[in-house]
């Protein structure tokens, strides 16, 4: 008995010992692949293409137009445009037709008016897209089939008194005769004007004949001649502001608001010839008299038979200057529409 139980014992006691005594196993780590990573590719990615995109197109796109507007091109030949059955062929829009249909720039100046016949020195093009005048300008150049007895009208003698140089053909020669008219064709147009606007003052009526006779030297230039200034013209020799507003008051569907500020040769010479023919041309002093200044139509102010009358006309509704040849054009024109 105690035999076995000292054997118990010293079993158990041997046991401890030898767990005190034989320490516990480091791990051993050496199983643990300490850089192989064989598994896990670390720089072989071959099932990743790293730069061959080859099945997508990498600069052809000859089948996109660059800057043509005209039609889609589609290449007829190409070696670099793929098939059509290739998922990746780019395939380009079809284009608008909108492109072929712009309107033409607002800018554009081919709508002004074409210089009419009247008019030797225009630029305008050839090919203007500007009908010519109408017959409803023809018809101004008729002599009225009725004139109002009040409306002061002159006779061919009176006017041939008047501008002596301005009878027979006048100055008109084969060199100027776009512009030029001589007394005949003035008579009408000035017995048109008067009456279109209502003068009826002989001193208004001389006035005007001799303004006008001597800013175009007696009925030759209907344009500014020297230096040749843009939008110039008239018999009353109106500059382009003047020329702006008499063409506007007289075609107003034709002339275009734009063209008020118009510094271009061009466009100044062509609003210009809307208003050279002789009923416009020669009735533009009229036109400004009852418009431009008022105050002298129907008023007294242009007194009748008045010289100085007349001076301060010229000086300060016109602007014009002032010298002797002005002064003895008047004194013959008031000399002859006395008779």
């Amino acid at each position: 008995m105690k035999v076995a139980v000292a054997f118990t014992v010293l079993s158990a006691l041997v046991q401890t010992g030898f767990a005190k005594c034989i320490p516990s196993p480091t791990p051993d780590y050496s199983v643990a692949p300490s850089s192989d990573y064989s598994a896990v590719p670390s720089s072989d990615y071959s099932a990743v293409p790293s730069s061959d995109y080859s099945v997508a197109p990498s600069s052809d796109y000859s089948a996109v137009p660059s800057s043509d507007y005209a039609t889609e091109p589609a290449p007829s030949s190409s070696d670099d445009v793929e098939p059509a059955s290739s998922s990746n062929e780019y395939t380009a829009p079809a284009l608008s037709s909108d492109y072929t249909t712009a309107p033409a720039p607002s800018s554009d100046y081919t709508t002004a008016p074409a210089p009419s016949s009247d008019y030797a020195t225009s630029s305008a093009p050839e090919t203007s897209d500007v009908a010519p005048e109408t017959s409803d300008t023809e018809a101004e150049t008729t002599e009225p089939t009725t004139t109002p007895s009040d409306v002061y009208q002159i006779t061919a003698s009176q006017l041939d008194a008047a501008v002596p140089a301005g009878k027979g053909s006048g100055k008109c020669t084969a060199d100027n005769s776009d512009g030029c008219a001589n007394n005949e064709q003035a008579l009408v147009a000035l017995n048109n004007a008067a009456q279109k606007y209502g003068v009826t003052e002989r001193g208004e009526v001389v006035a005007m004949i001799a303004l006008m006779a001597f800013e175009s030297g007696s009925w030759q230039y209907n344009v500014n001649e020297f230096p040749g200034r843009a939008g110039q013209g008239t018999k009353a020799m109106f500059m382009y502001p003047f020329i702006y507003k008499y063409a506007k008051a007289l075609y107003p569907d034709k002339v275009q608001d734009a063209w008020e500020s118009a510094t271009d040769d061009l466009t100044m010479n062509n609003v210009r010839a809307m208003v050279l023919g002789d009923d416009d041309s020669f009735g533009s002093a009229f036109w400004y008299l009852t418009t431009q200044a008022p105050e002298y139509h129907n008023t007294g102010k242009l007194k009748d038979g008045d010289l100085a009358s007349f001076k301060e006309y010229c000086t300060s509704a016109v602007g014009a200057g002032w010298d002797d040849d002005r002064q003895k054009g008047w004194e013959a024109v008031n000399s002859a529409l006395s008779a």
